[in-house]
């Protein structure tokens, strides 16, 4: 579904199919049974001025429930006029993976990019503390740590 219309996806990458954890099968499940239109040939996230044969609009899904969600969470503050939505959660998806020491290559492949420089390059960002964290690593091991002396040098 984009730009309104059922239509093939962009690539072929992003015709594979996306696994499904069963924990997030199931909250779906619980989801689809809370919604006006349960019926299996609804959509998840239906419509409710179609009656659930189209799916909701996605930046309706992102002002009512997204957006609300990222403000609860402390990601941004409530009227921030920042653009966020769906395409945030990729990267935000991609960064945590990556910090979390998962394969680069699964990470590409969750997100159906063809090309692993694709998720490392312009999805996964490093996160400041890691940065600072690297940088003491890097200067305790030039510098070592000071056993004597207060200039923090090591004698040898």
């Amino acid at each position: 579904w984009t730009c309104g219309r059922i239509g093939a996806p962009k690539s072929k990458a992003s015709q594979a199919p996306v696994p499904m954890h069963p924990l997030l099968a199931e909250f779906m499940q619980t989801w689809r049974k809370l919604t006006p239109y349960p019926q299996p040939e609804n959509w998840v996230f239906p419509s409710l001025k179609l009656g659930g044969r189209k799916p909701r609009a996605a930046n309706m899904l992102v002002e009512d429930y997204l957006r609300p969600a990222a403000v609860k969470a402390g990601v941004i503050s409530a009227g921030d006029p920042c653009r966020f939505g769906f395409h945030n959660l990729r990267h935000s998806l991609a960064s945590f993976l990556v910090r979390s020491k998962t394969d680069p290559k699964t990470v590409q492949a969750l997100l159906r990019h063809s090309d692993v420089k694709t998720t490392l390059q312009l999805y996964a960002h490093s996160v400041s503390a890691d940065r600072m964290t690297a940088q003491g690593e890097v200067l305790q091991a030039i510098l070592g740590r000071a056993s004597s002396g207060e200039n923090g040098l090591n004698a040898d």
